[in-house]
């Protein structure tokens, strides 16, 4: 059997381990190809490393600030492209020609006005000719907020761009104005002919503006635009140690980080960084399992939990990932502080804050200062662990939302204010990012909520709704067995204030205590706290099948538990509240009625498992102390002193707590609570005298 169980045990730790080694491999595949830039430096601060010799040809690059500058310069100043389309022309002045053909025929003229009527064709033809030669320039949606009058396009005429003022141009309107003109000045009778037709009809731009031709020239532009301005030589110096890392500076060194992290041709063992790497990133996950061996094995041993924690690392490191590959978003809007408000919801905030810590420090390696993002996110994850104190108040989220920005955005505009050393240096898009990641904190709600169904985990707000006394269940234990319920009750007191002075979480085994016994509702009479008679059914019973009764309300509990759908780690309450312990009672009047007889203790003995955390293992101390206190005649310190020692010292002679955390050192500051509890409890009253008689 033990062999057995050596070899589940051996599973159960490999099956931990190989959940690592996924999380190693996920983040190592994840990670930046390119080796990482040795030093780390910032803009008007002194440079703190060796003296740096430039050790390749650098090409000094431009700031995105430069870069975005140009570009808007050369959209700003690019020449609009128009084509000159003659066959517009061609197609008006034919259009023309036949409807005014039409209309000479259509009436009955003699010949000296028919050659006034020749004569204004003649010259309608000639200015439309002259008018469409110069050019109908399209009005475009292009154009608006632009000066006209000193606009100069380039059009092309028959395959050859020509740069041409806007303004030599004719509009529809000012080409109308100089037809008319033009027939007054020529001929001025054959407005009165003209006047029969709508000139209007033969005015179409034929000067039209070419979007595609434009967006080539310009994506051309664009292409042309330089991303360097200038050229540091092998072998210079850059900076000596103790030098202010001022903005020319600052822009060589980064041009250095850039060339070094992203050039191939730059001479590096690639095989030496990736083994690098992997090696790193394993020594930080293995820095994470020590922590948690030492500090929270229960979330070793457990698989949801270990599987829940590496997701929430991995899926930060991914995010990360996606952002630094996206210029379109910014790593500010990545929540890292959502990571130790759900570690601390579902464990302690001394884990939150280390996995928070890993976990940044992980994902720092995407951006280009680290050490700046390590310090924002750390110092933004204190206020939101901090400020989020409990679920069930409300408008808590909406303030710890509130903290978690100001606390990125102060920190973010100080670093910013000691590099620049001006205000209005500050990259202000990058607060807004900050804005969007304080929005997204918001979301921790509806999140806790599919975790613990996914999970099995219990948030303070979960554990506040199960401790509630009007729950059905609880309900149902005060109408079937009131004595065990106010049991449940004051056992619920003392262990919160015993697990409160040792460090615990108070709600969980509050919690816990209200559904201990909840078992003892199939056979309320066999427990003496609810029988309000004489008559005890174990009377009728022998000593071992008494003890089954009392044994068996444990897995009644657990039964009943799982019916009602309470969480697991509240079942584990009621399977751990006696752990292996024995019925004493049964079991001592067993041997004294049986002397000399052979006794299988485990017909008296509690199935387990035993306690194995410091909640579970206070709940049992509080358990067996306020039964075993009802027994008491008289209530005095020492008699209190005497009973919390003896159970204690006896649970702890049955070995009870060796599978928890707890220590000697709690054991005693518990067993000093329960006597202070209990003194208080049971305190003395004065006695008020009789009234006198008249």
């Amino acid at each position: 059997m033990n062999w057995i169980r050596g070899i589940f045990r051996f599973w159960k730790t490999i099956r931990i381990i190989l959940l690592y080694l996924a999380g190693v491999l996920l983040v190592y595949f994840m990670f930046p190809r390119e080796g990482k830039f040795r030093y780390e430096f910032s803009k008007n601060k002194p440079w703190m490393h060796e003296d740096l010799i430039a050790p390749f040809d650098i090409p000094i690059y431009k700031t995105e600030q430069q870069i975005q500058r140009e570009r808007d310069s050369l959209l700003r100043n690019s020449r609009l492209y128009f084509f000159h389309d003659t066959l517009i022309g061609r197609n008006m002045i034919s259009t023309f020609n036949s409807e005014y053909s039409r209309l000479v025929s259509s009436m009955n003229i003699g010949a000296y006005i028919s050659d006034a009527w020749t004569l204004t064709g003649v010259v309608m033809t000639g200015l439309l000719e002259e008018i469409y030669s110069d050019g109908i320039i399209e009005r475009h949606p292009v154009l608006e907020d632009r000066e006209l009058d000193q606009l100069s396009i380039m059009v092309v005429i028959n395959t050859l761009a020509e740069e041409k003022r806007f303004r030599s141009y004719f509009s529809e309107r000012t080409a109308y104005e100089h037809l008319v003109a033009g027939i007054d000045r020529i001929n001025p009778g054959s407005m009165a002919i003209l006047g029969r037709m709508s000139l209007n009809d033969y005015l179409r731009p034929n000067v039209l503006y070419d979007e595609e031709m434009t967006s080539k020239v310009r994506a051309a532009n664009l292409e042309s635009l330089t991303l360097t301005q200038g050229m540091v030589q092998a072998g210079q110096r850059i900076i000596s140690r103790g030098e202010l890392v001022s903005g020319p500076t600052f822009q060589i060194i980064e041009s250095l980080r850039r060339e070094y992290e992203s050039n191939p041709n730059v001479g590096k063992n690639y095989l030496v960084v990736y083994l690098g790497q992997f090696l790193l990133i394993t020594l930080v996950f293995a820095a994470l399992y020590w922590f948690i061996y030492y500090f929270r094995w229960d979330i070793v041993i457990g698989l949801k939990q270990t599987i829940f924690t590496l997701s929430l690392i991995v899926a930060m490191v991914g995010l990360t990932m996606a952002a630094s590959n996206n210029e379109a978003v910014s790593v500010y809007v990545i929540p890292f502080v959502v990571v130790p408000i759900f570690l601390k919801t579902f464990f302690d905030i001394r884990y939150a804050l280390f996995v928070h810590m890993i976990t940044v420090l992980l994902a720092g390696f995407w951006v280009p200062n680290s050490y700046q993002f390590v310090l924002m996110n750390f110092l933004a994850g204190l206020v939101g662990v901090f400020s989020m104190r409990s679920y069930y108040k409300r408008g808590i989220l909406f303030y710890t939302a509130t903290f978690v920005f100001a606390s990125y955005a102060l920190v973010y505009i100080l670093l910013s204010i000691m590099q620049e050393g001006d205000l209005s240096q500050i990259n202000w898009i990058n607060v807004l990012w900050l804005a969007g990641n304080g929005l997204l904190v918001l979301t921790i709600y509806p999140l806790v909520f599919l975790f613990e169904r996914i999970f099995g985990f219990l948030s303070d707000a979960t554990l506040f709704e199960l401790s509630d006394t009007n729950q059905p269940l609880l309900r149902e234990l005060a109408e079937k067995a009131p004595g065990t319920f106010q049991h449940s009750m004051q056992v619920a007191n003392l262990a919160e204030d015993a697990i409160m002075k040792v460090g615990g979480n108070s709600l969980l085994i509050r919690a816990g205590a209200m559904y201990h016994d909840i078992g003892k509702m199939e056979n309320p009479q066999y427990f003496i706290e609810n029988q309000h008679h004489d008559d005890n059914p174990h009377n009728r019973m022998d000593f071992r099948s008494s003890a089954r009764v009392i044994i068996d309300h444990v897995n009644r509990g657990v039964e009943i538990g799982k019916k009602h759908k309470l969480p697991e780690t509240i079942i584990d309450f009621i399977r751990t509240h006696h752990g292996t312990s024995t019925v004493q009672y049964f079991y001592r009047s067993f041997l004294n009625a049986n002397k000399g007889e052979n006794v299988d203790i485990s017909e008296f003995a509690y199935p387990g498992p035993k306690p194995y955390s410091r909640e579970t293992a206070v709940l049992m101390m509080a358990d067996s102390v306020e039964a075993a206190s009802r027994t008491l005649k008289v209530y005095t310190p020492g008699s209190i002193h005497e009973l919390v020692e003896s159970i204690v010292a006896h649970q702890s002679e049955e070995d009870q707590f060796s599978d928890s955390s707890i220590t000697f050192s709690d054991i005693r500051v518990i067993k000093e609570v329960f006597k202070t509890r209990l003194s208080n409890i049971y305190h003395s009253r004065i006695e008020y005298p009789e009234k006198p008689k008249v």
